[in-house]
């Protein structure tokens, strides 16, 4: 039903409301007043997405293998236990973060509303919410939640929180007489009441023009279950990695029995050596190391102030180019503060601690004209007005300040655009107004006054400041005497004020870390156009040379249109949910890896959309739910520092792939050629195994925790194309392998045509255990500090010790094949174990590394 349509149906003002039949027909044309819920996965459904993971795959692969090899040798099971339990971790990750994303869109079913007050056939009834049809004669009163979108057609100083879908926190003052037009987006809706926001004074009817689906609550439902679920960068590479590993391992193996069919070699002796080859390709612990730096880094994220609820979206934050955040209470304190007076004496005075006398009594006039002049919550215009008193005045003189007698208030309108109030002082009478300053009847000696300052208030408005004037007059006759348009005639003008939500203190130096790091910040908010630039021009966000658009100004540009502009975009204003997705999907578009800010349900949609969805921890439900990661504070400054935490995660899930994998291909390499030139497999799988567990493993544990780079925020982030690999880490992977690869073939041609391969077994081991310190940090050593990370020291401590007691102990070493060397050997390990140390210290002194 069009809104003609609906305004015709009650152009007679019978108020009688819909009849049944009406009604039944309207359910019938237009549809239930229900969202719909979303079907309930099983855990069965979970777990077979789960499966399809390519890191799980591998690792039940991995379990297999390792199995048949400890029944093979006789040995004990832990090792195909380990790697299994790991298995299970993974799994039961990726079911919680599939459940907690489906969770978030039955949320908006908590703002739905039990029951509604309609009049039906002349009655007023009180019906469930799910009864409410399209026409219905919606009863709106103060403290209602709305149930259904409606059109007023009456209203007396009716005011509503829209911030769940509009963002603002400030209400919304409605007039039925608003006449809509095409470039409105919800906040100038003035005329009409939506589903899901709250009545905070006033009262009205209104006719029901949307319900269920149609409603704006009903779209922003189906936008965020229409919205796939973005793959975190990482989870892209990590099953990239995988799956590459997965094809070596078995390249490998098959390489293995070509070459001992060609060398001759017995076919039991190919397949365990083929085995030791797949074993040596998969580095079953890298997905234990992933998923505890993840946990570390949310511990770490914890402890200021940002919970993660998608594990992944830890290394996300890191690798975010662009940060897309709110302006209410993210970047501004989100409490409006009195910043400036002007009076006719002394003009623009901001320094409050400082003001002038005639200053001072603007703010004294505009606290006795102010309705909750003792209390600490309500309007957020009043309550600036109130605290700027405290502290100019004396908190601890308030309760003296006013010893005059309230006889009356007619209190604010959005008709009236002002409010008064009279009080009795002895004989005489005080009546005082303020409001806006085209409104205000000041008396006609005042002109010369008012026109001056008439030109200083549109300097203020356009510094985005909300301007209330203020005026007064003493009367010895009582002016409830007379009409209200007499009361609030001929006033004294004293001055005005501006009032401004005021950017917080960290939120420039948060700006400025953030663009240093190579990550564009852009604001994106439901609040006006002139309110938008003055914050962001505040913060550093805005300036000279880029652009700030409305987004009825971004309906009109195309997809290929707003391709060419967005990267010079730093503000977007009056936004719509539907923009707020379209600016995500076009920088995704650029191949940015976008973060989200959010509070409200109109911002849901994107934030799933977003790589990153980052939820305000004062926001609704709906919003947390749907966001990988919330700011208690809801501080963008707390947001930077998550992104600095998740560089440190990737950077050490790099370190320990580094480690890994070049104990990994050099295992590969020299089981190949060693095979090659005749010689049989120098170390067997359970000593790979070992190896890989306590030198590669255990150590490897500790660099999860490595401290972050002190550069590590003055460096662009890595692209979401780029692989693992990135930025040279492949290289360094290959010429490490290189290295081990050469100096552990010393030992294996030395024990040639011996049982006895306990040097090779040692010189894997030990240049893996001191690879780790290399594997800190790209500067030396000795710069980075031995003890920095504790843990690192003390694990290769444990596993030098651990690989040296398997050697040195005949029990444990002919459970494995290894025996007990003499001084020489020892010696010859140990030198040949430090040169990779001493190389990659050369390199990092002398050259790029």
């Amino acid at each position: 039903m069009t809104i003609k349509q609906l305004q015709e149906q009650y152009a007679a003002n019978t108020k009688e409301g819909l009849t049944l039949s009406q009604v039944a027909s309207n359910r019938e044309k237009y549809g239930k007043n229900k969202l719909p819920e979303k079907k309930q996965k099983t855990f069965f459904d979970y777990l077979k997405a789960s499966l399809k993971d390519i890191t799980i795959i591998i690792l039940l692969l991995a379990t297999i293998v390792s199995t048949y090899l400890a029944y093979h040798s006789g040995e004990t099971y832990i090792e195909p236990m380990v790697i299994f339990s790991v298995v299970v971790l993974n799994i039961i990750l990726s079911i919680r973060q599939n459940y907690q994303a489906d969770k978030s869109m039955n949320e908006l079913n908590n703002f739905s509303v039990p029951s509604a007050k309609v009049i039906r056939e002349n009655e007023y009834q009180n019906i469930p919410s799910k009864e409410i049809v399209v026409g219905d004669l919606l009863v709106i009163e103060r403290g209602d939640r709305i149930s259904a979108d409606a059109i007023l057609i009456d209203a007396s100083n009716l005011q509503m929180e829209e911030s769940i879908l509009t963002g603002e926190s400030l209400a919304s003052e409605k007039d039925k007489h608003y006449q809509p037009n095409e470039a409105d987006n919800l906040s100038d809706r003035k005329d009409k009441v939506f589903s899901g926001t709250l009545v905070t004074n006033g009262t009205g009817l209104g006719i029901v023009s949307e319900v269920g689906v149609d409603t704006e609550m009903g779209k922003i439902s189906e936008m965020l279950s229409a919205e796939a679920l973005t793959k975190a960068p990482l989870e892209i590479r990590m099953q990239k990695l995988g799956r590459n590993l997965g094809i070596l391992a078995i390249t490998a193996a098959f390489i293995a029995i070509l070459i001992g069919k060609f060398q001759g070699y017995p076919m039991d002796e190919t397949i365990m050596i083929s085995l030791s080859m797949a074993v040596a390709a998969v580095p079953e612990v890298l997905p234990v190391v992933v998923t505890i730096s993840l946990s570390y880094g949310m511990r770490n994220m914890a402890k200021h102030n940002t919970l993660v609820s998608n594990p992944a979206a830890v290394e996300t934050i890191g690798n975010t180019t662009v940060i897309t955040s709110d302006k209410t209470g993210t970047l501004t304190q989100n409490k409006m503060t009195l910043e400036e007076i002007w009076t006719p004496e002394f003009g623009r005075e901001s320094d409050t601690t400082q003001l002038s006398e005639s200053a001072k009594n603007v703010l004294k006039y505009l606290y006795l004209s102010s309705s909750q002049n003792h209390s600490e919550s309500g309007n957020p215009t009043e309550l600036a007005i109130v605290h700027a008193s405290k502290s100019i005045f004396g908190e601890d003189k308030m309760d003296t300040f006013n010893p005059y007698y309230k006889l009356y208030e007619i209190p604010f309108s959005s008709a009236r655009k002002r409010m008064t109030v009279v009080y009795k002082i002895n004989d005489h009478y005080l009546t005082i107004t303020k409001g806006a300053i085209d409104v205000i009847n000041y008396a006609d000696n005042q002109k010369d006054k008012i026109a001056k300052a008439k030109n200083i208030h549109d300097e203020l408005a356009n510094e985005a400041y909300r301007i209330l004037s203020v005026g007064y007059k003493i009367t010895t006759d009582n002016p409830l005497d007379t009409s209200e348009e007499e009361m609030e005639s001929e006033l004294i003008f004293l001055g005005m004020s501006g009032i401004i939500d005021p950017p917080r203190t960290e939120s420039a130096d948060a700006i400025k870390q953030a663009e240093n790091a190579g990550i564009k910040p852009v604001m994106i908010t439901g609040d006006h156009l002139l309110t938008a630039k003055r914050i962001a021009k505040d913060v550093g966000m805005f300036e000279e040379g880029k652009l700030a658009m409305t987004g009825a100004e971004l309906n009109k540009l195309s997809d290929d249109e707003l391709a060419d502009i967005i990267q010079n975009v730093a503000v977007f204003a009056r936004t719509a949910p539907e923009d707020k997705i379209r600016i995500v999907q076009a920088f995704q578009a650029q191949g940015e890896v976008v973060a989200m800010t959010g509070d409200g349900v109109n911002d849901a949609p994107a934030l799933n959309a977003a790589d990153v969805g980052v939820g305000m921890g004062s926001g609704t439900d709906v919003a947390k739910e749907t966001s990988d990661i919330v700011l208690l504070d809801d501080n963008f400054a707390t947001l930077v520092e998550a992104v600095k935490q998740g560089r440190r995660v990737y950077a050490n899930i790099r370190k320990s792939i580094y480690a890994m994998l070049g104990c990994n291909f050099s295992a590969l390499s020299i089981i190949l050629i060693s095979m090659l030139l005749g010689w049989g497999a120098p170390v067997t799988a359970i000593q790979l195994l070992l190896i890989k567990v306590i030198a590669d493993g255990i150590p490897g544990f500790s660099l999860c925790i490595e401290p972050a780079e002190k550069d590590i925020m003055k460096h662009d982030p890595i692209p979401s194309y780029k692989s693992i690999f990135a930025n040279g880490l492949l290289g360094k992977i290959i010429e490490i392998t290189i290295i081990f690869t050469i100096l552990s073939m010393i030992p294996a041609y030395l024990e040639l045509n011996s049982v006895n391969s306990s040097m090779t077994f040692l010189v894997l081991g030990f240049t893996t255990i001191i690879h780790i310190y290399n594997c800190r940090s790209r500067h030396s050593l000795f710069t980075v500090g031995l003890t920095t990370n504790s843990l690192v020291l003390k694990t290769t401590i444990f596993s030098t010790i651990t690989l040296a007691l398997i050697v040195i102990t005949p029990f444990l070493g002919n459970i494995i094949g290894l025996y007990p060397i003499n001084l020489t050997k020892w010696l010859m390990v140990i030198a040949i174990s430090i040169m990779p140390f001493i190389y990659i210290e050369l390199r990092k002194r002398y050259t790029h590394f």
